[in-house]
């Protein structure tokens, strides 16, 4: 088995199990993002990678290579933290250059790749530099160069930019995924933003309670989750998520949603027939529900009373509760519900008049929604 990651690892620590049986593990040269938020195991994970972490069960491997047992120093990983430690006393340069020293690198390839990592970063103006001189933004980015001029087998970043604001964020990230790609080295990068996750990553892993409940490329996360857990921590806006109960008449199938039923204008697929007759929940996109009044007039609609309005610049998000109970299904607490119904979202133009507490009827499209299993939070149907 290839690769940089885990393998059937577990990890427990004070009594507690952190990661549960993970296999995770990114091709060479595969930027892998892990997400999930605090306490998912997200950075256990990375830190047994790193060898900071020893497994009870398992294996850790460094490009196809077991390093389980092998102590940091002899992985050739490194690993960059949200606040990476630089010597205070030390210019830029020397902080760059620092580990190469500590391992008797001849000076003038110290000075070679030094140079060379920080015209690549753009810190060439900041090399004479104290790390109390510099931005947030740029000590991340000198811990960056530091661990790229290793030139080790696998890069581990865990939530590097945490402490950044958004616009220097953007700015720091995207240099840092250049540099690294442009080595061809492997990067697990861990983070609990998902709008980082999905415009990065080649593939992204989303990690829950210690396991890993999808492996996929972005756009598959998001528009095949294979359970709630993943659809509610995958896009923005948050999916809309509703109960329902399948039925079928006259060789057509549909959903009812209250009194009203919304019509795939199709048989029963395959995938859903043991469930006619039987509770399911249906994930709806924003982009699958209307509310500007611009549907099809043959369009099926639900009524709804608007809960909540959000101006993004370039559209709305309008937030309405629907005439269902918010879904109780494993996994949909991920996904908030409210007291007055089920909560579907929708996008209209950003100089739309809909106001808090307007009655609306929003028209939705079933045939493009996700279906879950009620009773397990598993994805049973994807939509086209």
């Amino acid at each position: 088995m290839g690769g940089t990651g885990v393998d059937g690892v577990t990890v427990r620590r004070g009594g507690r199990t952190v990661l549960r049986d993970v296999t995770l593990l990114a091709d060479d040269g595969e930027l892998l993002a892990v997400l999930g938020g605090s306490g998912s195991g997200k950075s256990t994970l990375l830190r047994t990678v790193a060898g900071l972490e020893r497994p009870v069960a398992g294996r850790v491997l460094v490009r196809g290579r077991t390093v389980t047992t092998l102590p940091p120093g002899r992985r050739n990983v490194a690993m960059v933290f949200e606040s990476s430690a630089l010597m205070p006393f030390l210019d830029v340069a020397r902080n760059l250059g620092w580990g190469l020293r500590a391992r008797h690198v001849p000076e003038g390839e110290v000075r070679e790749r030094v140079s060379g990592r920080a015209r690549q970063l753009r810190l060439g103006r900041l090399l004479s530099r104290k790390p109390d001189a510099l931005s947030h933004g740029e000590r991340g980015l000198v811990g960056v160069g530091r661990a790229l001029v290793a030139r080790p087998d696998a890069f581990l970043l865990d939530e590097p930019l945490g402490h950044l604001d958004v616009a220097e964020r953007l700015r720091v990230r995207q240099q840092i995924v250049e540099a690294v790609r442009s080595l061809g080295v492997t990067m697990l990068y861990v983070t609990h933003d998902q709008a980082e996750a999905l415009a990065i990553a080649d593939r992204v892993a989303v990690l829950h309670d210690g396991r890993v409940r999808q492996v996929a490329p972005p756009r598959e996360l998001y528009e095949r989750p294979a359970d709630l857990v993943v659809a509610g921590s995958v896009g923005y806006p948050p999916i809309g998520l509703v109960s329902a109960r399948l039925v079928s008449a006259g060789g057509l199938a549909g959903f009812a949603v209250g009194a009203r039923t919304l019509p795939l204008w199709a048989p029963v697929p395959e995938p859903l027939r043991p469930f006619v007759d039987r509770e399911v929940v249906l994930g709806l996109r924003a982009e699958q529900v209307d509310a500007t009044g611009g549907a099809e007039p043959s369009a099926v609609t639900l009524d709804a009373i608007v809960t909540g309005v959000e101006f993004t610049g370039r559209q709305q998000v309008v937030t309405a509760a629907v005439g269902a109970p918010p879904v109780t299904a494993p996994g949909a607490d991920t996904v908030a519900g409210t007291s007055a119904g089920a909560l579907l979202r929708s996008l209209s133009p950003p100089r739309s008049e809909v106001r808090r507490g307007d009655q609306l009827r929003l028209a939705v499209d079933a045939t493009r929604a996700a279906v879950f299993d009620a009773a397990t939070g598993r994805a049973i149907w994807h939509g086209g």
